[in-house]
């Protein structure tokens, strides 16, 4: 049996992970050894501060962003907080909210109904979050900046709002699950040379979330016919593609999802697409493989993970078409890092069955039984694909054995 880590210590050690606390305990430490330390004492635990501070930071970032398309006749619709596994999603006043566990980043989305003054209200939207943090950091450091001597933990998390309000207004490109995405500094540049075509998209942004809403909540029928229809409104385009694809995946229609990605390898290259490269090669890999043609899997699940090494489910895919590919080896260390008992969802649970593969064909039963029992425990969790896999991976090694 796997322990089991309840929601409130997740969301605890969201904000506030262990190795905090051990920094922490040093700083008491150190203050309790007399004045010679205190400085020291009082470093780490202003440097704690801070660290917990930028994690509260980005929340209020992402909350400046919503509160600020709302000033300007916007529908604040997300809140996406952090990377890696989801800790909770809840609503709060029409807003999704999604709390992932490395809470060092975060992304707003806001939906505009006209295209009146829309450039400055994307504008006023895009410095949103800018601009609180710094009337929050410029505010606390104003008043407390000569409040304590040395141990000023308000005076650190006022640090913390400047520097994640700096970091958002330097312009360059970040990678979210595999999509190229613009800082806030870079979209403030990106904007005013936005065309009547870009414009109009935004007032998409309802009809597209809408959509996607529908696939999360794995309505897979319902958000098919929403991003049909958006198609069919928007002269076929193809940019919809990826998401018709992953909601045909989930359905079991592996045909018509391999179809779809297929449609945009002619694109791949174009402005629209270059982003998602790595997304396209994954979800024809991940096509490949549930339908066993494990050439094409292996083709396509390399050119995604040279795109996007670093993307968890990019990687979860390379590794689990090396491992039906009898690399056991090389799978296993790709896929070892992927798998959290406390947080059991699709990517962790693909990840633990096909580790339970390799460590079966390595001569390890008591990893591979643990890993196997994992997933057995949340079957659950699991999609039609998923569940495929999970099948022909159970039937392998009950054979093995």
């Amino acid at each position: 049996m796997q322990k089991v880590t309840s929601l409130r210590q997740k969301i605890l050690w969201t904000f506030f992970p262990k190795e905090y606390l051990i920094l922490v305990m040093v700083g008491i430490v150190l203050l309790m050894m007399g004045s010679g330390f205190n400085v020291l004492g009082g470093f780490f635990i202003n440097i704690v501060t801070m660290l917990v501070g930028v994690r509260i930071a980005v929340i209020i970032h992402e909350t400046g962003h919503l509160i600020c398309a709302k000033v300007v006749g916007g529908t604040p619709r997300r809140m996406i907080l952090g990377r890696g596994f989801k800790v909770i999603q809840t609503e709060f006043m029409g807003v999704k909210i999604l709390l992932n566990t490395n809470l060092n980043s975060g992304l707003a989305y806001a939906a505009f109904d006209d295209l009146k003054f829309i450039k400055w209200k994307l504008a006023f939207f895009t410095l949103g979050g800018i601009l609180t943090n710094f009337l929050v950091g410029g505010l606390l450091i104003f008043l407390f900046i000569d409040f304590f001597d040395m141990l000023n933990p308000v005076l650190f998390f006022g640090y913390a709002n400047l520097l994640v309000g700096i970091f958002a207004l330097i312009p360059f490109y970040i990678k979210y699950q595999g999509l190229k995405i613009p800082t806030d500094g870079l979209s403030l540049l990106k904007i005013p040379s936005y065309d009547q075509a870009s414009l109009v998209a935004h007032l998409s942004v309802n009809e597209l979330l809408d959509a996607y809403d529908l696939y999360e909540d794995k309505n897979f029928e319902a958000s098919i016919i929403a991003y049909q229809n958006y198609q069919a409104k928007n002269e076929q385009t193809k940019s919809v593609n990826i998401m018709l694809s992953m909601a045909h995946l989930k359905l079991g229609n592996y045909e018509t999802s391999t179809q779809l990605m297929e449609e945009l390898l002619p694109l791949i290259e174009e402005p629209d697409f270059i982003s998602s490269k790595g997304i396209i090669y994954n979800g024809l890999a991940w096509n490949y493989l549930l339908l066993n043609r494990l050439e094409e899997a292996d083709k396509y699940s390399k050119l995604a993970f040279e795109n996007n090494p670093t993307e968890v489910y990019i990687r979860g895919t390379r590794a689990s078409v090396l491992i039906e590919n009898e690399q056991f080896e090389r799978g296993k260390k790709l896929l070892i890092q992927d798998v959290n008992f406390s947080f059991p969802n699709s990517q962790t649970l693909t990840a633990a069955i096909y580790l339970a593969l390799a460590y079966t064909k390595l001569d390890n039963p008591k990893k591979a039984s643990t890993y196997l029992q994992f997933a057995e425990d949340n079957l659950q969790e699991l999609d039609k694909d998923e569940l495929l896999l999970y099948n022909r991976v159970k039937q392998k090694i009950a054979t093995n054995n």
